[in-house]
């Protein structure tokens, strides 16, 4: 099932940015545990003992929400709805809980994960490939499993795994489409199976992009600058051959 941790709490009642980077320069978290029947509730955790609780942890944690509301502590079971984390430091800026009842069953997501190898990969040099890397689950919360482990050891190429194959832990009910495939195992790319014209395409595509395209651009850039500097040298010197613009000629004969 999944890990189940504690943390103690605090109510906050301050909103904004100010106060929020006044919590975190005290090493306290700000954080808010919503629920299907409890109004949003606004906490502050502690930053080191958030971090350490969530230290090797999977996806799916239960948290036994220990929160001092009103000078007595209050258990709220939730899950971790998600975690906000700073863009470019290693430090956790919010945290979403979600409440959830030990009595009723809650609907989420849970990874799954492939046990051993498969023969056609091991043997016919295939490549085990994830359609599905959550299932969707129904299940109390003490019955929530951390992941879903398949045995996929007896795959060949062009088999795969569905989620009608799947034995679910007990207490768990798949959510998906029973036709929907989970796991599949690919039959290798080999070159004969590369076409002419791709294998064509890949050979002349660096040609085009290389080194004659952009001499060519220069040689464009050059005689366009030297076209443009000729005639002024044409226009100075006076050269037979040139064609002179229309105001150089003589005036008309009207006065």
């Amino acid at each position: 099932m999944a890990k189940q941790i504690q943390l103690k709490a605090i109510t906050r009642t301050e909103r904004g940015r100010s106060p929020l980077k006044r919590l975190r320069a005290r090493d306290v978290i700000p954080a808010v545990v919503y629920g299907a029947h409890t109004k949003p509730l606004m906490i502050a955790i502690a930053t080191k003992e958030l971090e350490k609780a969530l230290h090797g942890t999977g996806e799916n944690v239960l948290v036994d929400l220990q929160v001092e509301e009103d000078g007595r502590t209050n258990n709220r079971l939730a899950l971790i709805q998600d975690v906000q984390h700073h863009p470019y430091q290693d430090r956790i800026l919010h945290v979403d809980f979600h409440e959830v009842s030990a009595t009723e069953k809650l609907r989420t997501n849970v990874p799954v994960r492939p046990v051993g190898e498969p023969a056609g990969v091991k043997t016919g040099g295939g490549v085990l490939e994830f359609v599905m890397r959550e299932l969707r689950v129904e299940c109390l919360p003490k019955d929530l499993p951390e992941v879903i482990e398949i045995n996929v050891e007896a795959l060949g190429i062009g088999q795969g795994v569905h989620v009608a194959d799947i034995q679910p832990p007990p207490g768990v009910t798949l959510l998906d489409d029973k036709g929907q495939t989970v796991f599949i195992v690919a039959a290798p790319v080999t070159e004969e199976e590369t076409s002419p014209a791709e294998a064509g395409a890949a050979a002349t595509e660096p040609e085009v992009i290389g080194a004659k395209k952009e001499e060519g651009e220069e040689e464009t850039t050059e005689g366009a600058e030297k076209g443009k500097a000729a005639p002024a040298v044409k226009g100075e010197a006076g050269k037979a051959g040139e064609t002179k613009p229309a105001a150089a000629a003589k005036p008309s004969a009207k006065k």
